[in-house]
């Protein structure tokens, strides 16, 4: 199996089944840069490392994934099945976070969701994969672990990757508010999860992932302030 296909099926054995194959959805680099030119220019302030584009046309929702080929050689010469490490947690990030955008956009579309081009549904995406990005971090880093389980370190680690490096130096101050705040409820949540048994959390992240994006904000003020 693939590497894209086993977080797929990660995510959707948590969060539901979207009904469609993401390998399907893969774009080449020159189809990346046409729909890059059409997306205006706030796109061209996103790291091209990875996209996620979106659009309805006749009722349905069309997307499309791109990962740019430094990401895939790094993927291929640094297995992240094979272990964590310093070369390649960042390019499996983008990786992680590119899919889950895709699974979740999926998924509220299926849920009768339409503004998808609105300021809140892209931020709900974006804190999304900034959470589950650190989940699935946790599991392959754990994995190999004696006895599978993460230490402190690990969690330090794993927290300065995924929420310390996030750039947001663009000169587009909602781009710059967008990152940032979604950044900070993710890191927030995160220490609330990492209190959770196994269960629990599984369940609270189930729910979560259903609120509006609004709700998610009211939810992180509410655990996080206990």
């Amino acid at each position: 199996m693939t590497l894209l296909g086993e977080i797929q099926i990660l995510l959707e054995r948590t969060y539901g089944p979207t009904g469609v194959n993401f390998e399907d959805f893969l774009l080449s680099q020159r189809r990346c840069r046409a729909l890059s030119e059409m997306a205006g220019p706030s796109a061209a302030q996103i790291s091209d490392l990875g996209r996620v584009f979106l659009r309805i046309v006749e009722g349905k929702l069309r997307l499309g994934i791109h990962y740019d080929s430094s990401v895939v050689e790094a993927l291929e010469k640094n297995n992240p099945a094979c272990g964590l490490n310093d070369e390649n947690i960042l390019p499996f990030m983008v990786f992680l976070e590119e899919l889950d955008h895709a699974v979740h956009a999926t998924l509220r579309f299926r849920e009768g969701v339409r503004n998808i081009h609105s300021e809140s549904f892209v931020r709900d995406l974006e804190l999304q994969a900034k959470i589950d990005t650190y989940l699935i971090l946790q599991k392959y880093c754990a994995f190999f672990n004696e006895p599978q389980r993460l230490t402190d370190a690990d969690r330090r680690w794993l927290r300065a990757c995924v929420f310390d490096r996030e750039r947001l130096a663009f000169e587009e101050p909602l781009l710059a508010e967008r990152y940032r705040e979604t950044n900070r409820l993710a890191r927030r949540y995160v220490r609330h999860l990492d209190l959770l048994s196994r269960a629990r959390r599984t369940t609270e992240i189930r729910r979560f992932r259903k609120f509006s994006y609004g709700q998610k904000r009211d939810r992180v003020a509410v655990v996080c302030a206990r």
